[in-house]
């Protein structure tokens, strides 16, 4: 248990009880460490903040506050406040339980029938009577506890009726019994039948009288949607253009009640643009419901729909499906995210979209549900301005008045979010989770497709399993409600991370230069910290050298080390080559390569053999290297550029692009590996497998290595796998095979398969 001193948990306690704001990962752990220490008045100041904290907020009775208000009733401190909520809880209850259907009892019934009547008065007096007892012990119990609040003279007022009350019932069952007794063949006593009648009135008027002393029960109230708009976190200039938009629509429905009319009424469809997570689809909800309540539609419902949905496969699906969706959203809202996927900049004859687009402007415009229903649009904002400016009809439908830009949230909006959904699962973040949380969506962040809300959401998720699958059942009571850091550790591996610069064979150079790299990202982030001027960090290089010198090796640990000196979020390597990069067709090249460039954000983008990009003047690799030169300074620290390929070619590539000249400015060079070298490198590889091989197996392997034309790390490897496949060929039948299962013998370097 983390270590706390009493002076400083009542310091804190007392500004807390003073104050606006509390911490309440700090009140929960104060909670833990006061049970486990007995101090007694601590924990009851510490639970009474959290559970009064909680209740003002939520304003309901949760598990957690459940379980807080039953241990300040058992330490007998229950804050009036939450004692006054418990009884009206109770009192509501007993409220719907006194409510009594009486049957009629008439002089003209026949005897069976006036006994059945009479013997339910009997049995529902008795459960009446229960349950004013019970109402009569709670009303006592909350006037001892309550002695002193300002709901003293209610209860005593409410004590006094009940008293009454159960006098009435009382003499009720008397005289049901005495009518019942009175009873003569199909007759009984006049008298006893109009006492009977009077006290079944009189009854009827107290518990009358003790409904108007309880509380009303709970009733659902469904805020607007602009209140719900209000409720959600950042936006500002969104929701400022919303409450604008809903109070122009209110003053055009009171002119239209004082009798103006409008020739021209405003456009009711919406666009709305921004990147993933930021709200789009729940400002189109909010939206339906406000149309719905200014009564421009007939239902607040959102039917989503997308291409797969509206875009069929032959000719005349698409129409169908296309009215369906309207058919479907009449009187509410038709809601189509990633819009612009309905017609695609490279579709063929084959493909419906256009047909999807005509279909929707049509119904819009004309036919049987022109006017009935709206139709929000919603997509990436670059995306979605090209696709309204590719077709007029529909951009006519959707003035720029009616567009929204939903921004990317802020660090801080996105911690605040992640509270939010904290407190929806009745978690609290502590202080140091909250900045794990932030540095895990740091890292999240890399490109456009970043989720904002939806990826904070997912890390909550992924955190609250963390906590469950570190506890199970064994948790303590505080821990069910608190999130720490240690729930947003990333707990994923990296097979690469296993690879260190120890690991590699020569490489002298390589090993001289990522080191040098390594000290000078320190060292300036160390002055930044310190408030001092920082120089750029130059990390684009160039990898020169024969094939198998360790180059894309050398690429990983690159990309490894730079994620662990916080320079790059992710730290992987994306490797490609001509063919991922350049197609046959103008314009492909650039959107193939910029593809390749996103799928290495936040890491390294390896490009092997790039000289091989430096073609002819019909050739696409031109238009791959400028695509590369112009995407580079984009994206700043999140992208660190490798060319890798022989020495000479390389150079001459660079040299003949300024633009990779000055944006690529270190070049490592990577020697052959000697053949001593190459052994080493064999013989670490075998025991990564589990193998071994005596001196002789090394001779061996150092007479096949010299008898090759430039023996490189690969052909190395290539001799170690062919040795490890012949072994397993000459001891698959062999009796006494497993004492020889991890010896690689010559005879299995020196036989060819």
């Amino acid at each position: 248990m983390k270590q706390i001193n009493l002076d400083q948990v009542q310091a804190d306690l007392t500004r807390w009880e003073t104050g606006d704001t509390v911490d309440e990962a700090a009140l929960l752990s104060y909670a833990h460490w006061s049970r486990a220490t007995g101090q007694r008045d601590e924990l009851i100041r510490t639970l009474t903040l959290l559970a009064t904290r909680r209740f003002r907020q939520t304003e309901t009775v949760d598990p957690l506050l459940s379980r807080w208000v039953k241990e300040l009733e058992s330490l007998n401190a229950l804050p009036p406040e939450l004692r006054v909520s418990q009884l009206n809880g109770r009192l509501r209850r007993f409220r719907q339980s006194l409510h009594v259907e009486w049957p009629t009892l008439r002089e003209a019934d026949y005897a069976s029938m006036k006994v059945q009547i009479l013997t339910e008065y009997e049995l529902k007096t008795t459960a009446l009577l229960d349950q004013l007892d019970q109402l009569h012990d709670e009303i006592e119990r909350a006037k001892s506890d309550l002695r002193d609040s300002e709901f003293k003279d209610q209860l005593e007022r409410l004590f006094d009726v009940v008293i009454e009350a159960m006098q009435e019932v009382a003499a009720l069952e008397d005289d049901t019994a005495s009518l019942l007794g009175s009873m003569q063949g199909n007759y009984f006593s006049r008298e006893a039948f109009g006492r009977f009648g009077e006290r079944v009135t009189l009854v009827k008027g107290k518990i009358e009288a003790i409904a108007e002393l309880l509380p009303e029960p709970k009733r659902e109230t469904r805020s607007s949607g602009i209140e719900k708009l209000e409720t959600m976190i950042g936006l500002t200039d969104v929701k400022a253009r919303v409450k604008a938009w809903y109070r122009f629509l209110l003053f055009q429905r009171e002119r239209e009640k004082a009798g103006f009319s409008s020739k021209h009424q405003p456009s009711l469809h919406l666009v709305f643009t921004g990147n993933p997570g930021t709200g789009k689809t729940t400002l189109a909800r909010l939206m339906a419901e406000i149309y719905f309540e200014l009564g421009l539609l007939s239902r607040p419902d959102v039917i989503e729909a997308d291409r797969s949905s509206l875009v069929g496969a032959f000719v005349g699906q698409t129409e169908e499906q296309v009215m369906n969706k309207v058919k479907e959203a009449e009187g509410g809202v038709l809601f189509i995210d990633e819009a612009y996927a309905l017609k695609r900049q490279d579709a063929s004859g084959s493909d419906y979209g256009q047909a999807a687009i005509d279909t929707l402007v049509a119904a819009m415009t004309s036919g049987e549900y022109a006017g009935k229903f709206v139709v929000i649009l919603a997509g990436y904002p670059e995306e979605m301005r090209h696709f309204l400016l590719a077709n007029p009809g529909l951009r006519s439908r959707f003035p720029e008045s009616n567009h929204y830009e939903l921004p990317n949230y802020s660090d801080e909006e996105l911690v605040a979010i992640g509270e939010k959904v904290a407190e929806e699962n009745n978690y609290v973040l502590t202080l140091e989770a909250k900045r794990a949380l932030l540095a895990q969506i740091d890292r999240e962040r890399v490109d456009a497709t970043f989720g904002n809300a939806r990826t904070v959401h997912n890390i909550l998720l992924d955190a609250m399993f963390h906590k469950g699958s570190r506890f199970g059942a064994e948790a303590p009571l505080d821990e069910m409600a608190l999130l720490t850091e240690l729930d947003f550790e990333d707990t994923s591996t990296d097979e690469e991370a296993l690879l260190s610069l120890d690991d590699l064979v020569g490489m002298d150079e390589a090993k001289r230069q990522l080191a040098e790299i390594e000290a000078l990202i320190t060292i300036q982030k160390r002055r930044r910290e310190l408030g001092l001027k920082t120089a750029p960090v130059q990390l684009h290089a160039s990898l020169v050298g024969n094939s198998g010198t360790g180059k894309t090796t050398f690429a990983h640990l690159y990309a490894q080390l730079l994620k662990r000196a916080g320079y790059l979020k992710r730290g992987h390597l994306k490797v490609v080559s001509r063919a991922d990069l350049v197609s046959g067709y103008v314009g492909q090249t650039a959107q193939k390569t910029k593809a390749a460039i996103r799928d290495a954000l936040g890491g390294v983008l390896l490009i092997d053999e790039a000289y091989s990009l430096s073609g002819g003047p019909n050739d696409y690799g031109k238009e791959a290297i400028d695509t590369l030169v112009d995407e580079m300074p984009k994206h700043g620290e999140n992208l660190v550029v490798i060319l890798a390929g022989y020495d000479a070619p390389m150079r001459r590539l660079i040299d003949s692009n300024p633009g990779l000249n000055s944006r690529i400015k270190r070049t490592i060079h990577f020697e052959d590996y000697s053949i001593e070298q190459l052994v080493q490198i064999a013989n670490n590889y075998a025991d990564k497998f589990g193998y071994t091989f005596e001196q002789e197996v090394e001779d061996a392997l150092r007479e096949r290595l010299g008898d090759m034309e430039r023996p490189n790390a690969r052909t190395a490897l290539s001799l170690i796998d062919e040795a490890i496949a012949r072994q397993s060929y000459r001891l698959v039948d062999k009796d006494g095979a497993d004492r020889e299962l991890n010896r690689i013998l010559v005879v299995d370097i020196n036989t060819k398969l």
